[in-house]
């Protein structure tokens, strides 16, 4: 992929006109913001997903951890890095910049590193419910705290301290107004449950359970996420041969009752309780450094991290810099390998708390790379035996995996439709949509793919069944298609909050969807590659992203409307892909955009509001509706019908006429998905020019 200094933009639109390629984001994008990856595979999976029983029924407990697996390629280190949010955030945060950059986990996988990124529960695509983890919090984020604590702190009335004059790296103003913070704050938000000792608890059973699966691993965390690194490492100190914390949470002590977590880690002497580590404050040696705490003399052993490199990072201009000297005495003080990256001290300046998204993130990110290689590496090596290529996903998948492999130009994310809203305590962003794109190093379609899921899901419908195995994300991206996949406002990395959304329904439970899975599980056609009853491993990946939707449908709707025009309105003329739920998505974009829209697809999609006459800008669009032999789903003719009254060329398709049978309303995740992939491909170069 060129870069700014190779050609200049005129040359590279004409070209790709030429070429037939749409042209990606914003015309202000730098072409040097691409991210070109090679991938081996892209996938995802959950872990800890464990029953629940409510009232309702019976639901996944709220524990459950996903991480996003990225293996280049090019294998070319004998270890992982797992990549572990801050407080409010979520994994994205590592992917793509706010002003869309590569992220440092793709700068990761571009330097041969296989990569996992973990939502860790609560958070992100980890759902957050009420009935499971308590009230959503009292606020959601404002602007003015993301812009004080993270990107324009030195524009607070009340700065946080005089470090915070220091920061000049946020690639936009860092305000309201600025629609780079816009991107920033659609993400923030996540929570779990209030009880901190608990929280690490869990963190320690998904740690040890993710480490089991991929092998060897560096564990990289950021700011409220950082106790994750030391929980890791003192669950599994055989598998952690390094640990990235960046501004970790501190200093210790505090609610991290055991120093640097609020959960128990193994000390030498035993510490058979917090209070035996007996906290005793020390001044810092530093001008401008915060007093800490220390271990009282003689101090214990951190035992379990005794050897494990730690590179810990620091930024000039954020409010960790006056107290990560004393999490990095309180680790030296019990026995740890410790490098303080102190950015400024090797001449990386004006950085604040969010150092990963700012304009010089990747100059930021160089010291830790030089730090894995010079330190984390031979440490590795000598752990594991010299071994190169580490450990892959675990080669017993449930489905029997198609390959996920994909050639990337681009790879990244971005909001639409962030509308700031005033509330009592301040000003937030409504209720945005998340999108996820692909676009293959080459391009054969001029028109891109938008995949929209059903309703109490998110965009991992599309992404097969987790653990490797393959969705059609993956088939239209290696078809040549541009992909853009959607979380809808309230599902997802789209965080959910009252003030936004107004009230949650309940969460989803394994009684209102086992029969789907169950119809197409048994009898002669079965395509569910599992039971479909309680305790599928299958069955219980798909439940792990579970959302519960709005209560406000109206609401829903038109965000839908406004998200999808939005986002036509950035990528150009596309196909919309939708199910079940969400399948009137794609008739109000149509209704909105017919410009735009040159053909809708959908598999078994709900009927409002097309059934109810109000959509009256469909003529000429192509529409595919596609019914399964086993889901019950009996809606499709009256649907197709509607459509035809209201202008469309609209057809239906009954799976079983074209000999695929025995499939349900899931059959995304199927054994024949490819087959039934193929029944919208085929339909679509048949039909749309």
């Amino acid at each position: 992929m060129a870069t700014g200094n190779d050609v200049n933009r005129r040359e590279f639109l004409a070209t790709a006109a030429l070429a037939g390629a749409a042209v990606l984001l914003d015309v202000d994008r730098p072409l040097a913001a691409t991210t070109s990856l090679d991938l081996a595979e892209w996938s995802y999976f959950w872990l800890g997903v464990k029953p629940a029983t409510l009232a309702k029924g019976t639901v996944v407990n709220g524990e459950q951890m996903y991480v996003e697996s990225f293996v280049p390629a090019q294998v070319r280190h004998p270890f992982s890095i797992v990549c572990v949010h801050g407080g409010g955030g979520q994994g994205l945060d590592w992917l793509t910049t706010a002003d869309g950059r590569p992220g440092w986990a793709h700068h990761f996988v571009q330097q041969g590193y296989k990569v996992y990124v973990v939502d860790r529960p609560g958070h992100g695509r980890s759902p957050f419910h009420p009935d499971l983890h308590g009230a959503f919090p009292a606020r959601a984020a404002t602007y003015d705290n993301v812009a004080r604590q993270f990107t324009a702190p030195e524009k607070a009335p009340m700065p946080y301290g005089p470090e915070a004059a220091r920061h000049n790296q946020w690639p936009g103003t860092g305000v309201i107004g600025d629609p780079i913070t816009d991107q920033v704050i659609a993400g923030q938000g996540g929570s779990f449950v209030a009880d901190l000792e608990h929280t690490h608890r869990v963190w320690a059973e998904r740690a040890g359970e993710l480490l089991d699966r991929i092998g060897p691993a560096v564990v990289m965390t950021h700011s409220a996420g950082g106790p994750f690194a030391w929980i890791a490492a003192n669950a599994r100190p055989n598998l952690v041969v390094g640990l990235l914390p960046v501004e970790p949470a501190g200093p210790p002590f505090g609610n991290l009752k055991w120093g640097i977590a609020a959960s128990p880690l193994v000390y030498d002497p035993p510490a058979a309780d917090a209070a035996d580590l007996k906290p005793t404050k020390v001044d810092a040696a530093d001008a401008g450094r915060a007093s800490y705490q220390l271990q009282a003399e003689p101090a214990r052993k951190l035992k379990n991290l005794q050897g494990i490199p730690i590179g810990l990072t620091t930024s000039p201009a954020s409010y960790h810099w006056p107290y990560d000297v004393g999490t990095v005495a309180f680790l030296r003080q019990a026995g740890c390998s410790v490098t303080h990256i102190e950015l400024e001290k090797i001449g990386v300046t004006g950085n604040a708390h969010f150092m990963m998204m700012e304009k010089n993130n990747r100059e930021v990110l160089q010291p830790i790379l030089d730090f894995l290689d010079k330190t984390v590496t031979p440490y590795a090596q000598r752990k594991t035996g010299g071994k190169t290529g580490g450990v892959r996903l675990k080669a017993d998948r449930p489905i029997q995996a198609d390959s996920t492999a994909m050639k990337l130009a681009d790879i990244g994310h971005f909001w639409v439709g962030v509308e700031r809203k005033q509330v009592q305590y301040g000003t937030i962003a409504g209720a945005p949509m998340y999108v996820q794109y692909l676009i293959p190093s080459e391009v054969r379609h001029q028109l891109p793919i938008v995949l929209v899921h059903g309703g109490s899901g998110q965009m991992l419908h599309y992404m097969g069944a987790g653990g490797g195995a393959s969705g059609w994300a993956h088939y239209y991206a290696q078809a040549g298609y541009k992909v853009y996949l959607v979380d809808r406002a309230g599902h997802g990395r789209c965080v959910y909050h009252p003030d936004a959304l107004g009230p949650i329904n309940a969460q989803p439970t394994y009684e209102q969807l086992l029969p789907d899975f169950q119809r197409s599980a048994r009898g002669p056609n079965k395509q569910w590659p599992g039971t479909g009853q309680m305790g599928d491993p299958l069955v219980d990946q798909f439940m792990a992203s579970q959302n519960a939707t709005p209560q406000d449908g109206e609401l829903a709707r038109k965000l839908w409307a406004a998200h999808g025009a939005a986002l036509l309105d950035r990528i150009g003329p596309a196909v919309l892909h939708t199910h079940s739920a969400g399948g009137p998505f794609g008739w109000v974009v149509a209704n909105e955009r017919p410009s735009l829209v040159k053909a809708v697809m959908c598999f078994e999609g709900g009927g409002a509001p097309l059934v109810d006459g109000k959509l009256t800008n469909l003529r000429g669009i192509p529409m595919l509706y596609v019914t399964a032999e086993n889901s019950t789903r009996a809606q499709g003719p009256a649907i197709v019908d509607a459509a035809t009254t209201a202008g469309a060329v609209a057809e239906h398709v009954y799976l079983k006429d074209r000999g695929l049978r025995g499939n349900g309303h899931f059959a995304m995740f199927e054994n024949n998905r490819r087959q039934v992939f193929d029944v919208f491909r085929q339909w679509l170069d048949g039909r749309v020019s």
